[in-house]
């Protein structure tokens, strides 16, 4: 039988293209029922105009106007209610979902779906008989489902349809395809005398590979705190980790994708490569994205910061106008959507460049306060404040980007600036420490070992300064004004002194 999804007095059987309301057939027309599809797939969810249009029309250049006319449509069949309008955005279908019949077959709009970057939380399950248990692995689940709707790359499968498989023996590649989620996030919660571990994992419930999985044990004490605790953390590693996979994935793939998703997700991949030829694929991966999706912010603040990076490297020719450049995308893409998180990160590394260092800093702690989760956000604070000197706040955002995202690809760069607090601070074994900790994590960044060439000089010990400084050199030359964009150091005597030391080595800058 063909899965049915309810809703208000209404059933959707999608399969046979027909809604029922009391049982009795309404009519639709062929485009208005695939916009309900869709919107139903991902009740609860913002669904963009400009995905709507990729999954009802794909491939087609349609008029604003012509999707306008089929949502009025469907208000006057089912109630004005059930679709909310976020202007400027797109809609939001409001009603509680319920699948029912077979799940095993997947509605045309979920496997659209599915094929994309959807992530579904199913309720947790309680392993013990205690209510209280079973209220705290619910309640687990709802905090997942909240902090990573605030994610500005996850599609969040809303919390009613999640949770209508509460309670069932579930097959999890099941649930994906009636739920139009390719990835699934799982878990359990047991008590062991005083104890309570909660197991999660991450599947990609398209290949049935888990792509992460993680046990934490806590003592039975607070169970709000353990709560809000074990969320954050969890939240916290699924992204980069969904994000590598996504990346992975289209990196295999043996042309090029079409999509707009395919292509920035191709654009990171070759952009953590952090060559020179892979930071211009990423650009002409990005230029192929925005000519499908003009104004999508994580376009705009990827491709920004391509400009940054060949200014961090000194490949710039002309590096000024690689950071006005940084800085109008950046801005172009918080123009765009003033709530994307990411879209303030890169506003706020991209105004590091300017020396505007307060206002940067400003930048960075809004995009925390969207998105508290944002490990390479609190990561990129801490860097700020520490070439601001104001090395003990800086510490505490490094180590909180740290523990919330212990395998982000942005984690030598986090290492990085402990040394850099370090040396501010004057301690230089200190900063040689963290310096070649930084280097082993990522060893084809060469600014890794200018740093560990200037805290080993710093330190007296010139004979591993000069080894370090020839291990960077290697790379190529790098120069004063590449130097001073990447470590903006807000008092000139500290850049003076780290220049210095540099020098102590033998760089001739």
């Amino acid at each position: 039988m063909a899965p049915e999804l309810t809703f208000s007095t209404f059933t959707l059987r999608v399969h046979e293209r027909q809604l029922l309301a009391d049982g009795r057939p309404v009519s639709l027309g062929a485009r208005a029922f695939d916009v309900l599809a869709a919107l139903v797939a991902r009740a609860g969810e913002l669904v963009s105009k400009s995905e709507l249009f990729d999954l009802v029309w794909p491939g087609l250049v349609v008029e604003e106007n012509n999707l306008q006319v089929h949502i009025s449509t469907l208000r006057k069949r089912l109630g004005a209610e059930l679709i909310a309008t976020i202007p400027g955005r797109g809609y939001r279908f409001t009603a509680r979902v319920t699948p029912r019949g077979d799940l095993a077959a997947a509605p045309p709009a979920a496997q659209a779906t599915m094929s994309a970057r959807s992530i579904a939380v199913l309720p947790f399950t309680n392993l013990g008989t205690d209510p209280d248990q079973e209220y705290f692995s619910d309640g687990l689940a709802e905090d997942i489902i909240n902090k990573l709707t605030r994610s500005p790359w996850l599609h969040v499968i809303a919390r009613n349809s999640s949770f209508a498989f509460r309670g069932r023996d579930v097959v999890v590649a099941q649930a994906g395809r009636a739920l139009g989620a390719r990835y699934l996030a799982t878990g359990t919660v047991r008590r062991s005398g005083t104890t309570l571990r909660v197991s999660a994992e991450l599947i990609d419930g398209q290949r049935q590979e888990t792509l992460w999985a993680q046990q934490y044990d806590r003592p039975l004490a607070d169970l709000f705190q353990i709560q809000s605790e074990i969320s954050t953390q969890i939240v916290s590693t699924i992204e980069p980790v969904y994000l590598r996979r996504e990346e992975y994935l289209t990196s295999q793939s043996v042309t090029p994708g079409v999509e707009h998703w395919e292509l920035l997700m191709r654009a990171r991949w070759h952009f953590w490569r952090s060559t020179r030829e892979h930071v211009d694929r990423a650009r002409d991966c990005l230029a192929q994205a925005l000519q499908r999706k003009p104004d999508d912010p994580a376009s705009l603040s990827l491709l920004a910061f391509t400009h940054m990076s060949r200014v961090w490297a000194g490949w710039a020719p002309n590096p000024r106008e690689e950071i006005v450049e940084a800085n109008r995308l950046a801005l172009r893409a918080v123009r765009q959507d003033d709530t994307d998180s990411f879209a303030h990160f890169t506003l706020g590394t991209a105004l590091s460049f300017t020396g505007n260092i307060p206002q940067a800093i400003a930048e960075l702690e809004h995009a925390l306060a969207l998105y508290p989760q944002f490990a390479a956000a609190a990561g990129e604070l801490g860097r700020l404040l520490a070439f601001s000197g104001r090395t003990s706040e800086a510490v505490e955002y490094v180590l909180q980007a740290i523990d919330a995202s212990p395998h982000d690809p942005h984690l030598s760069l986090w290492v990085r600036t402990r040394a850099i607090a370090s040396f501010v601070d004057g301690d230089y074994d200190e900063a040689s420490r963290y310096a070649r900790q930084a280097a082993a994590k990522r060893p084809d960044w060469f600014f890794n070992y200018y740093l560990l060439a200037a805290c080993e000089a710093g330190a007296g010990r010139l004979d591993t300064a000069r080894q370090s400084l020839q291990r960077a050199q290697a790379f190529g030359s790098y120069g004063m004004p590449a130097l001073q964009a990447g470590h903006p150091f807000t008092d000139p005597a500290l850049l003076e002194r780290f220049a210095g030391h540099l020098r102590e080595a033998g760089w001739p800058g």
